[in-house]
């Protein structure tokens, strides 16, 4: 028998790593959607519908990175004022 085996106790840790491992990954999607919106526009040569695609993707990409940005800041004022540790994922059975 093996005794490393996963427990239903070791669910909060692993669900923590993976989220803790998808925040830089968010970032890099967001930073290569930004690159992708300016080169839309970039390339559009005069098509105001290309154009209007690249702008599209940018404000799209922006908008993800400040929800993102104000979604952790209330996270962090809520672990301010109330003192539970709200950023911090960990499940108790």
């Amino acid at each position: 028998m093996n005794n490393d085996a996963a427990k239903l106790s070791d669910i909060g840790t692993y669900f923590g790593n993976i989220l803790t491992a998808m925040m830089p990954l968010l970032g890099m999607i967001a930073f290569i959607m930004l690159l992708v919106g300016g080169f839309k526009i970039m390339t559009a040569g005069g098509d105001t519908k290309a154009a209007q695609s690249g702008k599209d993707t940018l404000t799209y990409a922006v908008i993800g990175i400040v929800l993102s940005l104000v979604a952790w800041l209330v996270l962090a004022i809520i672990e301010n004022l109330t003192g539970a540790k709200v950023t911090q994922f960990k499940l108790s059975f």
